[in-house]
């Protein structure tokens, strides 16, 4: 009988380290980018809030409320379009530190002498590439895109 039930078929897990590193991994770590996503949707929704709450007593007090204040409020509301510049630079952050965990782990296994970190590492270790190789595909490729749109940007200022 097996201290616990099998994990991907052929591994046991008897190990206290191994089940929090996987439960870190798997359950902690998504749940903390998803909490800080949400934090800061609810973060702006706050303020979108508070600006119409002004700009309606304003109105209702009968004063002059800024036309082009009123439009950047509405605006808000929109989904901003990010610019290629930052898609492309969002492959080579998620690349790093993909590839980064992933060699730790690695690291971490080979020194420990076990397979569960080892695995996982060479799993993000190989998506960490491959959001590298596709970082440096789109610069290559979008580059005149890129550059079309830092113009748009610097004329606009």
């Amino acid at each position: 009988s097996e201290p616990l039930a099998y994990i991907l078929g052929a591994t046991v897990i008897d190990d206290v380290e191994d089940i929090l590193a996987i439960i870190s991994i798997f359950g902690g770590i998504p749940a903390m980018i998803l909490w800080g996503f949400i934090a800061k949707l609810k973060m702006r929704r706050h303020q979108i809030d508070k600006q119409s709450e002004l700009i309606a007593m304003a109105i209702e007090k009968g004063e002059n409320v800024d036309s082009q204040r009123v439009t950047e409020i509405l605006s808000a509301f929109n989904v901003e379009k990010k610019s290629t510049k930052r898609k492309v630079l969002k492959h080579l952050q998620y690349g790093a530190l993909s590839s980064l965990v992933g060699v730790f782990l690695l690291i971490y296994g080979l020194c420990k002498q076990k397979n569960d970190p080892i695995m996982i590492g060479g799993l993000l270790l190989t998506i960490g590439i491959a959001f590298l190789i596709m970082f440096f595909v789109s610069k290559r490729f979008l580059q005149e895109e890129i550059e079309k749109e830092e113009k748009e940007v610097v004329e606009k200022e």
